[in-house]
C-alpha cells in the first residue's frame, strides 16, 4: 500500500510539474504577445503622428492639423520642378553680368559638371557678351519635362523655347535637351534632393524672328 500511495504521490508531483511549466510556458508566450503587440502598437502611432503637421493660422489663434503626404509619392513631381528651376536658372537672364554669374552660381549646385561646361562653351561662343552688348533679356518658355521614374539614374527630356528680346525685335530658338537626374542630400541650395548629370542641349535652332510690336504675349 505504501508503494501505491508513493507512486500515486509521485505522479502527482510529476503532473503538477507539468502543469508549472504548462503555466510557466503560456505567461511567456503571453508575456511575449504582449510586448509584440505594444511594440507594434507604439510603432503605428509613432508613423501617424508624423504624418501629422500642426500649423498656426496667420492670427496666432488657431491651431489646425494638417497630414503631410509620404516623401517618396511626390517624387515624380518634385523631378520636374528641379529641372524646371535649373531651366530658369540657366536660360532666364538680364544683360547683367553679375545677375548671371549669381544664376549660374545657383544652378551648379543642382547639377554635375556638364551644366558649367555648356555654359562654358556659351560664354567661348561670345553668348553672354552679346547679351549684354545688345542689351536682350532672355526667357525660357518651358513646354513640357518628361522623367521615367521607373530606374535610376532617372532619365529626363526637355522640350522648351528661348526668347531672345531685343529693343526692336524677339527671336524664339528651339530647346530640346536630355539629362539624367540621381537622388542626392536635399540642401537649402538644392531642396528637391536631385543632382542633373549629362545635361545636353540636342537642337538649340531658329523658329522665327518677330517685330516687337507684333508680339502679344507668350505663344
Amino acid at each position: 500500500m505504501n508503494a501505491n500511495f508513493n507512486f500515486r504521490y509521485l505522479r502527482n508531483i510529476q503532473s503538477s510539474h507539468q502543469l508549472n511549466r504548462l503555466v510557466v510556458a503560456l505567461v511567456i508566450i503571453c508575456s511575449a504577445g504582449l510586448i509584440g503587440w505594444n511594440q507594434w502598437l507604439t510603432h503605428q502611432t509613432v508613423e501617424q503622428s508624423r504624418e501629422k503637421i500642426y500649423t498656426v493660422d496667420p492670427s496666432g489663434k488657431t491651431i489646425m492639423l494638417a497630414y503631410a503626404q509620404d516623401q517618396n509619392a511626390n517624387r515624380p513631381a518634385e523631378a520636374k520642378d528641379h529641372v524646371k528651376t535649373f531651366l530658369k536658372l540657366f536660360f532666364n537672364q538680364e544683360p547683367d553680368e553679375k545677375a548671371i554669374d549669381e544664376n549660374m552660381k545657383q544652378a551648379a549646385y543642382l547639377g554635375d559638371e556638364s551644366i558649367t561646361r555648356h555654359y562654358y562653351d556659351l560664354r567661348e561662343k561670345g553668348f553672354y557678351t552679346k547679351l549684354l552688348q545688345g542689351n536682350t533679356i532672355e526667357k525660357v518658355l518651358v513646354d513640357s519635362v518628361n522623367v521615367d521614374m521607373t530606374r535610376s539614374p532617372y532619365y529626363c527630356t526637355i522640350n522648351a523655347r528661348i526668347m531672345l528680346v531685343r529693343a526692336t525685335n524677339i527671336t524664339f530658338r528651339r530647346l530640346k535637351a536630355d539629362c539624367s537626374l540621381i537622388d542626392a542630400r536635399r540642401t537649402d541650395n538644392n531642396p528637391h534632393g536631385f543632382l542633373i548629370e549629362r545635361f545636353r542641349v540636342t537642337d538649340n535652332s531658329d523658329i522665327e524672328t518677330i517685330n516687337r510690336d507684333q508680339y502679344n504675349g507668350y505663344r
